[in-house]
C-alpha cells in the first residue's frame, strides 16, 4: 500500500510541474485524475478510449435565480435523453423545466399556474417517452399531468376531483404501460387508480373501501409486472398485489391493526421481500412468492429495523443488527452490519462483519453498479469511507480511504450511470464535494471544487442524459442549481 501512495504522490507533483490537467485553462486540476492513471497504468490496467466523466469539467446549467438563494431544484428526472426538474426562478414560483443534455442550458417548460405562486410540480415520473407529474394551476387543485418537454404537449391528464380541492394523486408507480396512484375523487374517498396518459383511459381501478371512506394506502410497488401494495385499515394492516392484466387482485398477508408492514422491496423474477413489525418495535424480514401459501417470515432481526434492501441479483442486501433508537439491543455479537438474504432461512446470513466486534459499520447508501453493490461503512479503522462487495466475505473490501486515517470522508448520494459510480464525500481540503469511480479498489477521482475553500456543495441527484451526467449542486455565490460533468473520451477530457 505504501508504493501506490508513493505513486500517487509522484504523479500528483510531476502534474504540478508539466501542467497536465483536465479542466478549464488556468484551473488548477492535478493531482487526483492523473494518479488515478497512474494507479491504472502500475497495476497494468489499460486505458478505455471511451467517454468517460471529464471530472474537473463540471458546469453550471444554468443560474435561474441569480443571487445566493438558489432555484432550489428538486428531483432530477431523465426521459428521452432531457432532463426535468421543479425550480423557483424568483419570479413564477416553482414550475417545470428542463434541459436536453446537449445545450444544457435550461428552460421553463411551461407557466402552469401564471404569477408567483407556481404549480409547485412533484412526484416527477417517467412512463414511456413522457413524464407524469402532480401540479396545481390554481383553480383545479393538485391534479396529474404529464409533459413531452414543450409548452404545447404538457398538459392535465385528468380533472380527477372537480374544483379548487383536486384529486391530490400520490405514490405513482408505473406498471407495464400504465400509470398506478392513489386519489381522492371526493366520492370514493382515496382509492387506486390508474391512467393509460388519457382522460379517458383515467379510472378508478380497485375500490379497497366502498363508499366515501377510505383506506390508507401505501408503498405502491412494481413487481414483475404486477402492483404490490400494502392497505391499512382500523382493524388490520393488508399486503395486496394486482395483476395488471386481469385487475384480479389478492391478499397475500393481513395482520391486525398494530402491525407496520413496510419496505416492499422485488428482487429476481420471482421474489418480493418485505419487513413486518408485530408492534415489538422489532422486524421480521419476510417474503412472498406470489401465494399466501408461499408468504412466510425469513428471520427476524432485534434492535433496530433492517434498512435499505436493496435488490441484486435473485437476493436482497441490507444493513441490520444496529441497536434500536430508544437503545433496544440488537446483534450484540456484530453490531449493525450488511446482511444478504435470498428468502431462504439458510440463504440469509450477515455478508462480512466490516467493523469487527460488537460495534457497527452501519452499512448505508446501498448502491447497484455492474453486479457489485457499493455503500459506505466505517471498519473501526479508515472512518467512514466506501466499500464495494461481491456478496461474499473476502470480495467486501474498502475502495479508497478518501480522508486518510480514522477521519470519515462519510460518502453519500451515490448514483450509478454507464460503469460509473458517482457520490458526494467530505475532506479537509475540499468539503463535501462530488466524486467518480470505475468501482475498482484505489480509482476514485475527485469532480470540480465547486464550492473552494474547504466550503461544501453539497453534490446530489446524480442522472446520465445524453453526454452528460447532471446533478445539483451549491455554489456559495450562486446557491444551489442544476450542474452538468460531460462524457468525453479520455484525450478529449485532458485538453479541455
Amino acid at each position: 500500500m505504501a508504493a501506490w501512495r508513493g505513486v500517487r504522490v509522484l504523479v500528483m507533483l510531476l502534474s504540478g510541474v508539466f501542467g497536465l490537467g483536465c479542466g478549464a485553462e488556468g484551473e488548477d486540476v492535478a493531482g487526483w485524475g492523473e494518479a488515478s492513471a497512474a494507479l491504472e497504468a502500475e497495476a497494468g490496467v489499460e486505458a478505455s478510449g471511451g467517454p468517460q466523466p471529464c471530472g474537473q469539467s463540471a458546469q453550471l446549467v444554468s443560474d435561474l435565480r441569480p443571487g445566493t438563494e438558489g432555484s432550489a431544484p428538486e428531483r432530477l428526472v431523465e426521459v428521452g435523453g432531457n432532463v426535468f426538474y421543479a425550480a423557483d426562478d424568483g419570479a413564477s414560483g416553482s414550475e417545470l423545466w428542463v434541459t436536453d443534455g446537449i445545450n444544457t442550458a435550461s428552460r421553463r417548460v411551461k407557466d402552469v399556474r401564471p404569477g408567483a405562486y407556481g404549480s409547485t410540480p412533484r412526484f416527477l415520473t417517467r412512463m414511456g417517452g413522457r413524464l407524469f407529474f402532480v401540479a396545481d394551476d390554481g383553480a383545479r387543485g393538485p391534479e396529474l399531468w404529464l409533459s413531452d418537454g414543450t409548452e404545447q404537449g404538457t398538459v392535465l391528464v385528468a380533472d380527477i376531483r372537480r374544483g379548487a380541492q383536486g384529486g391530490a394523486p400520490d405514490g405513482l408507480t408505473v406498471v407495464g404501460a400504465r400509470l398506478y396512484f392513489t386519489a381522492d375523487d371526493g366520492v370514493h374517498g382515496r382509492e387506486l387508480w390508474s391512467t393509460d396518459g388519457t382522460a379517458k383511459g383515467t379510472q378508478l381501478t380497485q375500490e379497497f373501501a366502498p363508499g366515501p371512506g377510505s383506506l390508507f394506502l401505501d408503498d405502491l410497488t412494481e413487481w414483475n409486472g404486477k402492483l404490490a401494495l400494502v392497505a391499512y385499515s382500523e382493524a388490520s394492516v393488508t399486503l395486496w398485489v394486482l395483476e395488471a392484466r386481469s385487475g384480479a387482485a389478492r391478499v397475500l398477508f393481513r395482520g391486525p391493526a398494530w402491525t407496520a408492514l413496510f419496505a416492499l422491496t422485488p428482487a429476481g423474477n420471482d421474489r418480493l421481500f418485505f419487513l413486518v413489525d408485530m408492534g415489538l418495535g422489532e422486524a421480521d424480514l419476510w417474503v412472498t412468492w406470489g401465494l399466501p401459501l408461499l408468504t412466510f417470515p425469513v428471520l427476524h432481526f432485534p434492535g433496530d429495523y433492517p434498512s435499505e434492501l436493496t435488490p441484486l441479483g435473485n437476493a436482497v442486501y441490507f444493513m441490520a443488527g444496529a441497536e434500536g433508537f430508544f437503545g433496544e439491543p440488537g446483534d450484540l455479537l456484530h453490531g449493525g452490519e450488511l446482511w444478504k438474504s435470498d428468502g431462504t432461512h439458510m440463504g440469509t446470513r450477515m455478508v462480512k462483519d466490516v467493523r469487527p466486534g460488537p460495534r457497527s459499520s452501519l452499512p448505508s447508501g446501498l448502491t447497484v453498479m455492474d453486479g457489485q453493490l457499493y455503500f459506505a461503512a466505517d471498519d473501526g479503522v479508515h472512518g467512514r469511507e466506501p466499500w464495494r462487495s461481491d456478496g461474499t466475505a473476502q470480495g467486501t473490501v474498502l475502495v479508497q480511504d478518501l480522508e486518510p486515517g480514522s477521519e470519515s470522508s462519510t460518502p453519500m448520494a451515490f448514483a450509478a450511470a454507464d460503469g460509473w459510480l458517482f457520490f458526494s464525500a467530505t475532506t479537509a481540503s475540499r468539503g463535501r464535494e462530488g466524486w467518480y469511480s470505475n468501482g475498482a479498489p484505489g480509482h476514485v477521482d475527485p469532480m470540480r471544487d465547486i464550492a473552494p475553500a474547504g466550503l461544501s456543495a453539497n453534490p446530489r441527484g446524480f442522472v446520465r442524459a445524453g453526454g452528460s451526467v447532471f446533478f445539483l449542486a451549491t455554489d456559495p455565490d450562486q446557491g444551489e442549481e442544476p450542474w452538468s460533468l460531460p462524457f468525453l473520451p479520455a484525450a478529449r477530457c485532458g485538453r479541455r
